[in-house]
């Protein structure tokens, strides 16, 4: 992750984040990143929806998750985001899963890119209006 302050959301894990055995279902980390990366968007300036009614979308193009230690049910857990934004058309995302004590039980990496929501093709010169959103999440909170 990068030095910058890192975007938190926090979770309780419910009987529905989990398996049978209580331990957090591979899917939900998914589901929470994307949670994260939604929140952390709207916090530095562009809600998710506008984004979208403006023509733009944000898919991930690549993902990677390792699981250090598992996270059970009616664990509290914070995922701890940073960004890092070039000016090429990847953006970034560093995603830490840690408990209340700051230890760390998963990490993530995920590429996402912008693209127009029509064409579906990758833009690679970024409307003004997103910028500052941009600027904002790559500094953090």
């Amino acid at each position: 992750m990068n030095t910058c302050k890192s975007w938190e959301l926090k979770k309780k894990v419910l009987p529905q984040h989990t398996d049978h055995a209580g331990v957090v279902w591979h899917g939900t980390y998914l589901n929470w990143l994307e949670e994260s990366r939604i929140d952390s968007i709207g916090k530095a300036g562009i809600r998710y929806i506008e984004l979208l009614n403006r023509g733009f979308e944000m898919p991930v193009y690549k993902i990677e998750i390792k699981y250090l230690m598992p996270i059970m049910i009616g664990d509290e857990i914070i995922v701890k985001s940073s960004f890092i934004i070039n000016q090429g058309p990847r953006i970034k995302v560093n995603s830490k899963f840690t408990n209340l004590r700051n230890k760390i039980h998963a990490e993530a990496s995920i590429d996402i890119v912008l693209i127009n929501k029509k064409t579906f093709k990758v833009v690679r010169k970024r409307p003004l209006f997103l910028e500052h959103c941009l600027n904002n999440l790559r500094k953090g909170p």
